[in-house]
Formats: structure tokens, sequence, C-alpha cells
């Protein structure tokens, strides 16, 4: 009996105990509702008027690219002798001012010599068939005249003489040639000028054409830079030159003459600037750096990249209204694309606002807060 007395006590405090324990977790729970409840309900952020960040439309600053070249003649003349020989004297150095008609190189004149008294044989004896030739034709005249020889005979004196006479002609034509000849032994200077550079030495033989000497002319310098495809200025377009060591000093360039065909090696194109001021007195050969404005900067606006939207069709930007608070897109002309800036060249004004972020889920309309202003340099 005392068994079962104490195990029903201890039933009795363990039903007790599953009751407390029940009641404290409705508690529990009950309390959590309603501090739940209590606590308000964030808004949604699509549902809220979008933030931006807006920035002035500026004037862009004339961009330019930079092209190193060399300074160089207006006329170059590439020369050679007119007749092949042996080179026997060269008679200037490179950089050495000539004049014209001075003496450049000579070749060996032996074998033009003796061609000279070849053909001045050749005259003496042409003249001496032409002479026999005449009077045959003198006495055949005479002859026919009087009847003692047939036409046909005095038709082949006459014929006789005509050919001795067209051979003596040749021959002095040919002895003439043969004295320019000679004279073309010695290779002079066309003009005045400096000598770029000498390509054959003594001792080498040199066919008739071939280039020996580089003769810069005299005169106005220019300034020779290879060109890409991208960029094509127009004929009389207007640049700047700045000459190594002296960068701050810039003189004005303007284009004569751009190339059509590309380099095959290096696929660009040659371009001649017409120098002026100090660059027009710089030596041959000297660097020389043209600066090539790629617009006009009162044509150009920029604004920074991140304000463009591109479908892949057109280009455009947010234009805002300041006193609504509401943006509208404005279709752009781009002129260019940098790394941090786009240049526009229609479409906005310098003053505009424009928004920099934020616009990539923006309607026509919409109302915007603007979080700060950036300007377009930035």
């Amino acid at each position: 009996m005392k068994i079962l007395e104490k195990n029903a006590g201890h039933s009795h405090l363990a039903g007790t105990s599953l009751l407390k324990a029940s009641v404290a977790v409705v508690a529990l729970t009950l309390v959590s509702v309603g501090v739940a409840a209590c606590k308000p309900t964030d808004a949604d952020p699509r549902s809220g008027v979008p933030l931006v960040r807006v920035a002035t439309v500026q004037s862009a600053s004339a961009a330019e690219r930079a092209f190193t070249g060399v300074i160089a003649a207006k006329v170059q003349s590439n020369l050679g002798f007119r007749v092949a020989g042996k080179i026997i004297e060269r008679l200037v150095d490179t950089g050495q001012t000539v004049k014209a008609g001075q003496p450049l190189m000579k070749l060996d004149p032996v074998d033009l010599k003796l061609t000279i008294v070849a053909q001045t044989n050749a005259i003496n004896a042409a003249r001496a068939t032409a002479i026999q030739a005449r009077a045959d034709e003198a006495r055949y005249k005479n002859l026919v005249g009087e009847g003692w020889i047939s036409h046909q005979r005095y038709e082949q004196a006459k014929s006789a003489l005509d050919n001795a006479e067209a051979q003596l002609a040749a021959a002095e034509a040919n002895a003439q040639l043969a004295r320019n000849a000679e004279d073309y032994s010695v290779l002079t200077a066309d003009a005045d000028g400096v000598v770029m550079e000498t390509l054959s030495e003594p001792g080498q033989v040199v066919s008739a054409g071939q280039t020996v000497v580089r003769l810069a002319h005299a005169g106005a310098r220019e300034a020779s830079v290879d060109l890409p495809e991208t960029v094509r200025p127009a004929i009389g377009s207007e640049a700047t030159a700045t000459l190594y060591g002296d960068l701050k000093s810039r003189s004005i360039a303007r284009l004569r003459q751009l190339s059509d065909a590309a380099n095959p090696a290096t696929r660009t194109y040659e371009a001649r600037y017409v120098l002026s001021g100090a660059a027009a007195n710089a030596p041959l050969g000297a660097t020389v750096t043209v600066h090539i404005p790629q617009f006009k900067a009162r044509d150009i606006v920029e604004v920074p990249v991140s304000a463009v939207i591109d479908d892949g069709t057109s280009s455009g930007v947010w234009l805002v209204d300041q006193q609504k608070m509401s943006v509208n897109f404005r279709p752009v002309k781009l002129a260019g694309i940098g790394e941090e800036k786009a240049l526009i060249s229609s479409g906005v004004d310098v003053g505009d606002q424009v928004v920099a972020l934020g616009g990539r889920l923006l309607h026509n309309g919409d109302n915007v807060r603007v979080e700060g202003e950036e300007t377009a340099s930035r």
C-alpha cells in the first residue's frame, strides 16, 4: 500500500509540471504574435521615387592626337647617272650644302671616250661615202641628159646618194650621243640643297638611273608623319607642330598632301605638313610632333559615359527638368567615347542636367530624387 501511495504522488507531481510547461509555451507564443503585430511594415523600395545622380553638360575641351615624324624638304631628288659605269670619285659628303650644277660624283670616262672616237671615225667613213655618192650622182645626171645611160641607172645613183647622206646624218647623231654620254659621266646637283644621303662609293659599278645621291632641295621645310587610316584630315586643314626639346613653342602646320596609298609594311598613310615659324628653319631630319585637332571645341559638349543610354540602334540621355523633378529621354549624336567622357555633337546644350547614375530603369515622365550633382569633367 505504501508503494502504491508513493507512485500516485509521483504521478500527480509529473502532471502538474507538464501543465505548467504548456501554459508557458502558449504565453510565449501570444507575446511573440503581439510583438510581430506591433512592428511596422517596410515599404517596397521599387514603388518609391527613383534616386539618381545628375551631371551638368560641359563644353568639351579641344581634343587632339599627336604623331611624331621628321623634318623633310618639300622637294627631294633621287639622283643617278644617266649612263652605266664605274664610279671613280665621290665629291660630296652627307649633310653638305651644294649649289645647282655642282659635281657630286664621277664615272670612269675611258669607255665613253673610246665610244666618241669610234663614232667620229664612223662620221668620217660616212662622209667619204657621201662625197663619192654625190660625185656619182652629178656625173650620171649629165650622162642621162646626153642619152648615154638609162634613167634607171641614174635613179640608182640618186638612191645611193640619199642613202649615203642618211648614213652620214646617223653617224653625226651617234657621235653627239657619245659626247653627251661623256658629259653624263659627271653627276651634278639639279638644284641648290643639302645632300641627304650617298648610296654608292668609288669602285662600285652602277646602272643607268640607279639612285646614288639623295638631295633635299633648298626651300620650305615640311613635317612628314605617318597617319593611321582612322585619321584623315582635310587637305589645307591646320595643325600645330613642336620640335623635340622645345615642346612649349608651337608652330602652325598646314596639310599639303595626304597619301591615298597605304604603306604596305605599316599600313599607314604619309602626310606632309608645311611648317611656319621656328619649325620652318629646323634642320632636315629633326624630330617633329604634329598635333592634329579631332574637332572644334565650340561644336562639342561632354557628359559622363554613364549618362549615355544606348539600346543598340540609337543613343540618348535622360534630361532632368529641375522644376518638375522629372526626366525625359533626349536622343543625342555621339562624336566620340572615352574612358570617362562621352562627346556629343547634338541633342543637348551646355548647362543641361542629365542623369549620370541610376537611369537604366527610368521611363519618360518619371519623377526622380537627386542624390548629388557632379560635373562632366569629374
